[in-house]
């Protein structure tokens, strides 16, 4: 869901991330996630005199998170991967988006539009919901996949193997990964829009802010970097069901055998919902952040985290899964 790039200078392509506003990380997102995290503190601190004690920035980047090796490793793939693939990957945006013009000749020879006429609006506001809704399936698909299919999970690992939560743990994803999970995206997406085109014609438009679907705007302005972060923000009962929360994630990334493969879904909860991977966040659980216990630190470099998925992937294919999946720590929780 992020924007098509048009500048084939991988510095400029980098740098143009923070103020391209269709980017997740675009400056005022980061900012909107910062304040966001200033307000829970202010609020926590009312019933825990401890945290003002502390302090503010104690609280949002204490130290033994922003200082372990994990972290340091995210920042380090972080600013290579992005160097590196955004050109690459903003391409692959604009690749898929062709899939909605395909499946619109595709449906325009297959039958006449009907193009029904309600009001503009009403037109627009179902494109707009309808898109998001289909581009998101098409990320918790890919994430499924990512946690169902051995081979795919190896590359998943990349992700996984963080041992404390940043926002640079967002961009901890594999190349590979990356262009599987926009595919799907933007295939969804596009065979979404190319429908509602066909169905009211070609006019239709999404709502937007700032150049992006609205629905996708109001989930990065409202706190999608705290996904990867220390701190609590929990969308609950029926809200909670219906989107996913940075709380959501958090658990997603929890060792805990009951958080495993819980809460796949970006924007929306509901494919979790239906599917029966949603784990709610009624109550907050303490949780330590990892994958197995034992194989985390093997990642901890940016040579690791490019080229030992593949390593890992065809000793897989081979046959050797005892090189792949060795058994539990003995300090890891126990299957509940």
């Amino acid at each position: 869901m992020e924007s098509q790039v048009h500048d084939l200078n991988p510095f400029t392509a980098f740098v143009g991330m923070f103020q391209d506003t269709t980017n997740r990380w675009f400056t005022l997102y980061l900012l909107a996630s910062f304040l966001i995290a200033c307000a829970v503190f202010y609020m926590d601190a009312r019933h825990d005199p401890h945290l003002n004690e502390e302090g503010l920035l104690h609280y949002l980047f204490p130290k033994p998170i922003y200082t372990h090796r994990s972290a340091i490793a995210d920042y380090w793939f972080f600013a290579i991967n992005k160097f590196l693939f955004t050109v690459a990957l903003g391409s692959l945006v604009v690749v898929s988006a062709h899939s909605s013009d395909l499946i619109g000749r595709l449906l325009a020879s297959i039958a006449p539009s009907p193009e029904l006429g309600p009001p503009d609006f009403v037109a627009n506001f179902i494109v707009t919901c309808a898109w998001a809704l289909a581009a998101d399936f098409g990320l918790w698909l890919g994430h499924y996949l990512m946690h169902k299919v051995p081979v795919l999970w190896e590359f998943h690992k990349v992700h996984h193997s963080a041992e404390v939560l940043t926002p640079a743990t967002a961009g901890r994803v594999h190349p590979l990964e990356d262009a599987i999970n926009i595919g799907l995206a933007a295939a969804f997406g596009g065979a979404m829009l190319a429908l509602c085109q066909f169905v009211f014609g070609p006019k239709v438009q999404m709502f937007g802010l700032l150049q992006l679907n609205v629905l996708v705007f109001a989930f990065y302005l409202f706190g999608f970097h705290l996904r990867h972060t220390h701190i609590w923000v929990p969308y609950k009962g029926i809200w909670g069901k219906l989107f996913i929360s940075p709380a959501h994630h958090q658990l997603h990334h929890s060792v805990a055998r009951r958080h495993w493969d819980k809460n796949l879904g970006l924007i929306f909860g509901i494919w979790d919902w239906m599917f029966g991977t949603l784990y709610t966040v009624d109550r907050r659980e303490e949780i330590t952040i990892g994958m197995n216990g034992h194989e985390e630190g093997e990642y901890h470099s940016v040579r690791a985290m490019y080229f030992l998925p593949f390593v890992k992937a065809w000793r897989l294919i081979c046959g050797r899964r005892d090189a792949v999946e060795p058994l539990p720590a003995p300090h890891l929780p126990p299957a509940e």
